[in-house]
C-alpha cells in the first residue's frame, strides 16, 4: 500500500511528525513517503493519505488549504486521515479547544476524513519573529502557564498510537522478520 503523508509546517515540527508517521507506517509494510504539500505534484499513485498542518493564528496553514483546493476531489476518493500540530494543546482543556475551534469540519467532511487528531507542537522563541510572538501572546489564555515555554510538547507515544490505529484501519500488519 502506497501512503502519502503530506504536511504543511511553519518551523519544521509538523514535518518531523509527518516523518515519524511515515516511518511508523513503513514498519507495517506500507510504502509510506512524507512530503511537504508544496512539493506534491500528483496524488494519483497513492492508496491513502495522512495530512497534517500546523495551526497559526487559529487556522490551518495556507499551503495546506491550497493543497486541498488543488487535490481535494482526488483525495476524497481514497482513505484520508488528518492531524494538526498546535501549541495550544498544552493548556488546560487545550485538546478540546483545538478539536472544537481549529478543525474546518466542512473541509474534513468534503475530504471524507476517516480520523482526525491534534498533537502538541514544539516552540523555540528564538526561532520565531516578533509578529508571531505577538500572535502567540494574544491567543494564549494564560490559565496554564508553562514552567518553560521553549520546549517540545509533542507526545510521540500518542502520535505512534494514532498511526497504529491508521494501520489497523487500512488493514496493514507489522512486517516481521523470519
Amino acid at each position: 500500500m502506497k501512503i502519502l503523508v503530506a504536511y504543511a509546517s511553519a518551523h519544521g515540527t509538523t514535518g518531523e511528525v509527518a516523518e515519524f508517521i511515515s516511518s511508523t507506517l513503513a514498519v507495517y509494510g506500507a510504502d509510506a513517503i512524507h512530503k511537504s504539500v508544496e512539493s506534491v505534484e500528483s496524488v494519483k499513485e497513492y492508496d491513502a493519505f495522512v495530512l497534517g498542518t500546523a495551526i497559526h493564528e487559529g487556522i490551518w496553514l495556507r499551503n495546506m488549504l491550497l493543497f486541498i483546493d488543488k487535490f481535494g476531489a482526488e483525495l476524497a476518493q481514497k482513505p484520508v486521515y488528518f492531524f494538526v500540530s498546535c501549541i495550544r494543546i498544552v493548556e488546560a482543556d487545550g485538546y478540546e479547544h483545538v478539536m472544537k475551534n481549529y478543525m474546518d469540519t466542512k473541509t474534513l467532511e468534503k475530504l471524507k476524513v476517516k480520523n482526525v487528531n491534534a498533537f502538541g507542537g514544539a516552540i523555540q522563541l528564538n526561532e520565531i519573529d516578533w509578529n508571531e510572538r505577538w500572535t502567540l501572546g494574544l491567543r494564549y489564555d494564560g490559565t496554564n502557564l508553562q514552567s518553560r515555554l521553549n520546549a517540545d510538547y509533542r507526545d510521540w507515544y500518542a502520535i505512534g498510537a494514532w498511526t497504529t490505529s491508521i494501520a489497523k484501519d487500512l488493514n496493514i500488519k507489522p512486517v516481521t522478520s523470519p
